[in-house]
């Protein structure tokens, strides 16, 4: 059996405040970062942003400041799961990689059934 890299991503659970802001309108708004992987993250967020949307994740924490944009791929009752695309700059996506590979030495990743998939 072979896995997708891109939908195997090891997940982690890092709760800190993020901004989000949706492409369309650059309205920016902060949310709860709830988990992340190189292939997106879970947001908790009472804000209704539709399925599709595009939006950019500012990631600005002690050990990372990375700008990256993303879809919204599913909403539920407590927020958004957002699967990146990019970053503003390859910096930016570079920063992510670091940060994730990071995380992987110090955080056991979520059980894939446990983050909802994604």
């Amino acid at each position: 059996m072979s896995s997708k890299p891109s939908s195997a991503q090891p997940r982690f659970t890092v709760a800190a405040t993020v901004m989000l802001r949706e492409a369309s309108t650059e309205a920016a708004v902060l949310v709860q970062l709830q988990n992340i992987s190189l292939s997106g993250c879970y947001l908790e967020t009472p804000r209704q942003v539709p399925e599709g949307t595009r939006v950019r994740v500012v990631l600005q924490l002690a050990e990372i400041r990375a700008d990256l944009g993303g879809v919204v791929i599913r909403r539920d009752e407590k927020g958004l799961g957002v699967q990146f695309t990019n970053g503003a700059t390859v910096e930016d996506w570079k920063r992510l990689e670091s940060f994730v590979h990071g995380l992987q030495g110090t955080i056991p990743p979520m059980n894939a059934a446990a983050s909802g998939g994604g």
